[in-house]
Formats: C-alpha cells, sequence, structure tokens
C-alpha cells in the first residue's frame, strides 16, 4: 500500500515541478505585480552580482524578461541621501531562490516556490501516516496543500510559500515524534530541534509574529522537562537569525533592510539602464521643487498603508470592538478573504483536532492559540489592511500560518468529512486553482474570481481599505460602493450593466429614510428590477425612458461603529433583463513614464442596463423653491464669439425652502441665449454650481461662467437658475429671469477692440 501511494505521490510531484518551467512568462499580469520587483530583482542580484544595490544593469534585467511596461512599486531604500541604493524587502527569499534565478529567471523561481509546496506535501503525508493509513494521509496532504489559496501564490514572486515551508518545517521536525514502541522518538531529536528552530527563523524573519508558533514544541519540550532539547531548539533558531542578519549587514548596512532602512519607499522603472533614484531628484523633492530631468524615474508608493516603514509591526492598536468583530466575520467567511472558503482544509484540520486530538496534546492547543493569536495581530494592528494590501489573493499575511492547522490533526476520522472539503474547493477555488496566474477578464483584476455566484453570496469586506476592482465614488453625502465590470460612473450618472444583477452600496454617516432615483432606461423592452433593503421596485420599459422612484430602505444592511464615527450602509441590488451599449471616455492618470507611449483617453464601451442618478431624500423635488429676487448682477456687453466670459450674479432666495447646493437633485446657474427676435437659440448653457446652500431669505453672489454663441452677432443673454432633474426656474415662477443684451464680436475684431 506504501509503494502505491509513494509512486502516487511521486507521480504528483513531478507534474507539479515541471509545470512552472512550461510557462513563457510567470503568467498574468504580463508585468511584475505587488512587491514581486523588489523580490525578484534582489535574487538576480544576488545571483549575479553578488550584492544587494540597485545598479543600471538589475534594471537591465527587468526589462529583457519583462519589456511590456514599467515596473511598479520596487521598494528600495538608502541611507546616505540615495547615493546608494539597496533592495528594502527581507531578502531571505530572494537569497535561497538566487540559484533558479539564475538558471531560469523568473520561471526558476516559480519552480523553487513548487517545490517547496511539494515538500510541504510530502511533509504533511510523513506526519499524518504517523497516526492514519498511507492513502488517507496523503489524500489529505495533497488536498490540503494543493486545493487552496496557497497554490495560487505559487505563482508569485513573493516568499508567502517559503514562509509557509518554514512553518511546516518548523512543525515537522519539532512536534515530538512517536517510535513504533508509543515512546518519544529521542534518537535524532536533537537533530530535529536544531532543524526545527533553525527554520521558523527564516519565516520570523520575513514577519516577526510568526514567531509565536514556535511555542508549539517549546511547550512539548517544557513539558516532559527536556531541557538540552528546549536548549537546542533556541540555539538553532538564535543561530539562524544571527547569521541572517549578519550577512544582511554585510550586504546592506543593516540587520535586515526591512526592520532598519533610514528612507523606504517605492519607485518605478521606465526604461532600461537607469537607476530609479538619484541623489539630485531627492534633494529637489526635499526642497519642494519639481526635479531635474531625472525625476520622472521617481514614483513613491501612493496610500500606502504601512508608510514602507517597519514601525507598523508595534503602532498602538486603532480598532474598537465593533471592528474587530467585523474583521473577524470578514476573516472566516469574507468574500476576498475567507479562511474557510480559501483553505477549507484548514477548517477541516480543525474539527479534526477537536473531534480527536484535544484531550492528549497541550503542544497542539498552544499551536491552535498561537495562531489565532496571529491572525488577532493583524486584525488588530492593521485592521483596515489585513489581508495582504493591494496585491492580494485570499489572505496575503496569514498564509504564511495555514500549513499550522495540518499539524493539529492526529487521526483523519471519520474521512467521509474530506468530501466536504472537496466540495468547498470545488465551489470557490476552482477559478483560481485553474487560472493560478490570472485570467483575462473585464476590467482585470487578481480578484475577478469573486464576480462568481458562490462567492457573491459572501459579505464584502467594507472594512478593508485596498480591495481592488471596485469604483468607489461620492455622490452627494453618500459614498458608493461597485463592482468595475457592472458599474461605471459617469459624471452624476451611474451605468449599470445589462443582463446581471449589479450590488451597490450606499455608504453614509446617517441613516436614508428615504432615497429618490432618476432611471433612465437605454435598451427597448427592457425589465428592471431595484431592491435596496426590504423595498421592491419593478419597471418595464418599452424604450428609452425616465421614470423617478421612491424608496423607503428601511433598516439598513449595516451599521459600522468604527472609532472616529458611525456608518451606515444600505445595499441595493439593480437587475436589467437587457441593455444597450453605451461609450464613455476612460480618463487615466499622467503617464509617469514616457518611455512607453500611453493614451490619456481611450473610448470604451459598456453594455448598459440603466442609468441611475442619486435625487437624495426627495423632500425638496415637489416644493415651490422658485421664487427668487435678482440683486445687482453685472454682465459684460460685449464678448467674444465662442468664447467664455464671467457675469456677476446676485440672487436672494425669496421660497421658504433652501436652495441645495449639493447631489444630483440641486440648484445650479445657467442661461439661455436668445436671438434679437426672442427665439432661444441655445437652451442648455454651462451650469456654475452654488457655493454653498443657500437658506430661505439668503443671498448669494457667483461669479457665473458663460460660453458665447459661436457665431457674431446681437443676442440677449438669459440668466436663468435651474433645479437639476426637475425644472428650469423659469418655467415656475412666470419667467422672472435676468435678461442682458451682448454684442458677439467676432474674434479678431474683438481683439482689435
Amino acid at each position: 500500500m506504501s509503494r502505491t501511494v509513494h509512486l502516487a505521490l511521486a507521480a504528483v510531484t513531478a507534474f507539479f515541478l515541471l509545470f512552472p518551467l512550461t510557462l513563457g512568462k510567470p503568467g498574468l499580469p504580463p508585468h511584475l505585480k505587488a512587491d514581486e520587483a523588489a523580490y525578484y530583482l534582489a535574487a538576480q542580484s544576488l545571483a549575479f552580482d553578488h550584492n544587494l544595490r540597485v545598479e543600471p544593469r538589475d534594471v537591465d534585467r527587468a526589462f529583457e524578461e519583462f519589456p511590456f511596461g514599467p515596473v511598479n512599486n520596487m521598494i528600495v531604500m538608502s541611507d546616505d541621501g540615495w547615493h546608494t541604493v539597496h533592495y528594502a524587502k527581507p531578502y531571505i527569499y530572494s537569497l535561497c531562490a538566487a540559484p533558479f534565478a539564475r538558471l531560469a529567471g523568473a520561471n526558476g523561481m516559480l519552480f523553487f516556490n513548487m517545490a517547496l509546496m511539494m515538500a510541504m506535501m510530502w511533509m504533511g503525508y510523513l506526519y499524518l501516516r504517523r497516526y492514519n493509513p498511507p492513502g488517507l494521509a496523503a489524500l489529505f496532504s495533497a488536498s490540503f496543500f494543493l486545493l487552496s489559496v496557497g497554490f495560487s501564490y505559487v505563482f508569485w514572486i513573493q516568499p508567502e510559500v517559503f514562509n509557509m515551508f518554514s512553518v511546516a518545517a518548523c512543525l515537522f521536525f519539532g512536534l515530538p515524534r512517536i517510535d513504533e514502541t508509543g515512546l518519544p522518538d529521542r534518537r535524532r531529536e536533537w537533530l530535529f530541534a536544531l532543524l526545527s528552530g533553525g527554520v521558523l527563523a527564516l519565516a520570523v524573519y520575513d514577519k516577526p509574529m510568526f514567531a509565536a508558533v514556535g511555542l508549539a514544541p517549546l511547550w512539548a519540550y517544557l513539558r516532559d522537562r527536556r531541557w538540552r532539547t528546549l536548549g537546542v531548539w533556541m540555539a538553532g533558531a538564535v543561530l539562524c537569525m544571527a547569521v541572517i542578519a549578519g550577512v544582511s549587514w554585510r550586504l546592506t548596512g543593516h540587520l535586515s533592510p526591512y526592520l532598519g532602512a533610514g528612507g523606504r519607499q517605492g519607485v518605478t522603472l521606465c526604461e532600461p539602464g537607469k537607476v530609479p533614484i538619484t541623489p539630485e531628484v531627492v534633494q529637489a523633492r526635499t526642497a519642494g521643487g519639481g526635479g531635474g530631468g531625472g525625476g520622472k524615474h521617481v514614483s513613491a508608493v501612493p496610500n500606502s498603508t504601512t508608510g514602507n516603514h517597519w514601525t507598523w509591526l508595534f503602532r498602538a492598536p486603532d480598532v474598537t470592538l465593533y471592528e474587530e468583530a467585523e474583521n473577524i466575520g470578514y476573516f472566516l467567511i469574507g468574500r476576498h478573504t475567507g479562511m474557510l472558503v480559501y483553505t477549507p482544509f484548514a477548517a477541516l484540520a480543525v474539527i479534526f483536532f477537536l473531534l480527536h486530538g484535544q484531550r492528549r496534546s497541550g503542544e497542539r492547543w498552544v499551536l491552535l492559540a498561537a495562531v489565532t493569536a496571529v491572525a488577532l495581530y493583524f486584525l488588530t494592528f492593521i485592521a483596515w489592511n489585513w489581508q495582504g494590501g493591494g496585491g492580494f489573493v485570499g489572505n496575503r499575511y496569514f498564509i504564511t500560518a495555514i500549513p499550522a492547522f495540518l499539524f493539529l490533526v492526529t487521526e483523519i476520522r471519520p474521512p467521509r468529512l474530506l468530501l466536504a472539503g472537496h466540495v468547498i474547493a470545488g465551489l470557490f477555488l476552482a477559478p483560481l486553482l485553474f487560472t493560478p496566474f490570472g485570467a483575462v477578464v473585464p476590467e482585470p483584476t487578481l480578484q475577478a474570481h469573486v464576480r462568481n455566484l458562490p462567492f457573491r453570496v459572501l459579505p464584502l469586506e467594507l472594512s478593508l481599505r485596498n480591495v481592488p476592482g471596485y469604483e468607489r465614488i461620492q455622490v452627494g453625502d453618500l459614498r458608493v460602493v461597485g463592482r468595475k465590470d457592472v458599474f461605471v460612473p459617469q459624471g452624476e450618472q451611474m451605468w449599470v450593466a445589462g443582463g446581471a444583477q449589479v450590488e451597490l452600496y450606499f455608504i453614509g454617516t446617517r441613516p436614508i429614510p428615504k432615497a429618490v432615483f432618476q432611471v433612465t432606461n437605454l435598451a427597448p423592452g427592457n425589465h428592471v428590477e431595484i431592491r435596496m433593503g426590504k423595498a421592491r421596485e419593478v419597471m418595464d420599459f418599452g424604450g428609452e425612458e425616465t421614470r423617478r422612484v421612491r424608496i423607503d430602505p428601511g433598516e439598513p444592511f449595516r451599521v459600522r461603529r468604527q472609532k472616529w464615527a458611525t456608518f451606515w450602509v444600505y445595499k441595493m441590488v439593480v437587475t436589467s433583463k437587457t441593455g444597450a451599449v453605451q461609450h464613455w471616455v476612460r480618463q487615466y492618470p499622467p503617464n509617469n513614464c514616457p518611455t512607453f507611449a500611453q493614451d490619456d483617453r481611450t473610448q470604451e464601451n459598456f453594455f448598459t442596463g440603466a442609468s441611475l442618478a442619486y435625487l437624495g431624500a426627495g423632500e425638496l423635488l415637489d416644493a415651490d423653491i422658485y421664487e427668487l429676487q435678482w440683486g445687482n448682477t453685472v454682465a459684460p456687453t460685449q464678448a467674444r464669439a465662442g468664447e467664455p466670459f464671467t457675469v456677476i450674479t446676485r440672487l436672494f432666495n425669496r421660497s421658504r425652502y433652501p436652495w441645495t447646493a449639493e447631489g444630483v437633485a440641486r440648484v445650479n446657474l445657467a442661461y439661455h441665449w436668445l436671438d434679437e427676435s426672442g427665439r432661444q437659440i441655445v437652451e442648455d448653457g454651462l451650469r456654475t454650481p452654488m457655493p454653498w446652500p443657500v437658506p430661505p431669505g439668503g443671498r448669494v453672489s457667483v461669479q457665473q461662467k458663460v460660453l458665447a454663441p459661436p457665431a457674431p452677432g446681437r443676442y440677449v443673454l438669459e440668466l436663468d437658475p435651474v433645479f437639476e432633474t426637475v425644472a428650469w426656474f423659469s418655467k415656475k415662477n412666470g419667467g422672472r429671469t435676468w435678461r442682458v443684451p451682448v454684442e458677439v464680436l467676432p474674434k479678431e475684431a474683438a481683439d482689435a477692440h
């Protein structure tokens, strides 16, 4: 039986080891993502140059293998005003992977990751075989590691799998071994203890909180009064950490480039042969200047949640009990991060432990407490970023601890529970396992798998700051969040996809008693349904049409109580039967790398089912707000053809209601153009917003922007406020507008004048 199991595991190992070497590139995206740039180029620098300095030849290596665009977010450091630049990520993963990077580039590092994953599978099998039949042990171990989000990280050139291996090896060698007589195996105990402590130091050097895992073997040694073994374990950990820190000091001048850098930041490599930072640029930036010609190669990481500094490890907690409880729920079953769906066999391991192993295994209780403490550390000290920052799949920070759950297991009984793990993996992990290096989808993101149906029943992690793939816009006093592939904001309109069920989250600092939406249908024969709380509105459209919908959302979907504010969250689901293709223009941020051509704007298409405009609570939509009095308004009598000019507009609000200045349904200043006979030639003039709400009896003075007609001639400018989405003031107040004749001159004549 064992020989057959070994053959099966060897065949699986051979298949997966060769797989990474067959990839043309490590996968999608075709460039280095997240923190890969620093780890990969550091490995290349160690392999070829035997140092950790950032030099022009390092940049050349990046573009030789990834020539399709800039290399973003490479974390670097310097102590001497950026005269000497070093890679600023913990180097030990890069050092261990350097031989593979030298032989096969990025694919070599993926091979190294896969080898570590296969080694964990074998360690899990050999450990579980002590308590279970070989076939059952092999099945559980292979499922544990391969049917897990951890397998996706094989295709990341980052240390997640390396750290997982360190935790697994620590427990494999460190937990007590039982021989055939049922007694502890003391023959190689000191060697195993030395290995256990030493290998854990590799993960601790990267993330110090994982030192907690070592408490499990230490507890076993302490309980059995094996003082020498305990001392050997500690010696292995200290010696290994000392060697790692000493090598780092030799290469960078710091015990750790992560925990001691004088200055750290992320930079963008824009072209071969150029180091991304020069001393002159930094001096100019420090002085507040724009930098010299080399400044285009510098790009600090925006909105970094850790500030690119080690002090986040020791910052004071800034989280309420509500936020802690909310994050624990997300940690377990969150749509992007839930441990129960992204690592289902870790959950099964806890069940098997509670069923069979807890009574006689104090070290496993310590291990369970240790990994729980690690999880709570992340949830408490970086409550907005505990999933692993902008580059993550599942829970990137906690994935290192996942192998520890396998070592909670002794007896795999009842074995039929394994079927439940495979069912969950099939439902939730298939998109990741079959496209582990990314998928080509609309609005591509590493989190695209959550768009599938099983994930949509799980809660969206509203507490996290960096979850890619979502639009976040401000609409009046509300923030609206929706998936980019089905939600396109267009000014004050919100397009939702046709033939789809679209979730939108409305988040505000106070409850929403009523909500009014203007719904515009863009497709013939469309059926649109809007659900918000218990409210449900159904509309059938024959063609292009606009309707107003009033919704009583009832109780909020969620009330989020944070330290400085309370937020009311309302969930809306918009379902459209069909849609029509609409065109829009995507505006890109400025191109910091002119070496790579980029259009500032591109024409995009979107299959739009309906367009929504949020009109607020709607108290004023039917109110008579149109009574006004014109003050001393001043306008020029001449203007250039087609050119803008300014009118000093003064108004008094003589109605019994305020004029709102925010939201879609607000009061704007606008105008019409009339010809000499009084015929309207321009109906919708430019809008000028009110600077603030105008209460009843209040006065406002605004510099109103006006665009002259394109053709010279004599015209009449008619100023006319507009209650957006409702009516022009002139239609409601008897036509009390303000008119002034304006002579529009040809541009040349106006210049001469």
